[in-house]
């Protein structure tokens, strides 16, 4: 299904089968896009790479018994960075997996949703990272080992996510000039 903005991209063509039949077929007639800037083939591995370990270091984190998991002001961003987690991840796939020339919904795809899903995904785990560290400088002596795994692994997800935000801040999809 094409959304509605991608439309003009678009034409149907009356096509005659082997049987025949007339059928109406939409045939891509927008232009070629690339995404810029050229994301060098070791790095799209590495976003891909950070942005699929986030998802375990996410999960260890919430396994263990730890009292700043228990804690709402806490908890809430780091469950929240799962959404944007979602679309980085999803966004890094695409970016390795697609060609380097390619439709504008795909190229928009990629270039709308990486870096937003990174930046996001850091602020919220910055900002259950600060939240853990103010609870564990007030209540020192309620907290388990476990409290320092959540910690560590918040900073983690934080400093992984800002990594690909920096490497992909600039991402844009931009029409590939004609090589006429």
């Amino acid at each position: 299904m094409i959304s509605r903005k991608y439309l003009d991209d678009y034409r149907v063509e009356q096509i005659t089968d082997k049987n025949g039949r007339v059928r109406a077929e939409a045939v891509y007639v927008g232009g070629d896009f690339v995404v810029l800037p050229e994301v060098s083939k070791i790095n799209k591995r590495l976003i891909l790479c950070l942005s699929s370990l986030l998802w375990p270091a996410f999960i260890a984190a919430l396994l263990p018994v730890s009292y700043i998991a228990a804690i709402s002001y806490v908890t809430l961003p780091f469950i929240c960075t799962m959404l944007p987690m979602f679309f980085m991840t999803g966004a890094a796939f695409s970016l390795l997996r697609e060609k380097e020339i390619m439709k504008r919904e795909q190229a928009d795809k990629i270039a709308k949703r990486l870096p937003p899903g990174a930046f996001f995904t850091m602020v919220l785990s910055g900002a259950a990272f600060l939240g853990a560290v103010v609870t564990a400088a007030f209540s020192a002596e309620m907290l388990f080992i476990g409290d320092a795994l959540f910690i560590a692994l918040c900073l983690a997800i934080c400093g992984a996510s800002a990594f690909i935000f920096i490497k992909c801040r600039k991402l844009k999809a931009l029409l590939k000039p004609s090589e006429d």
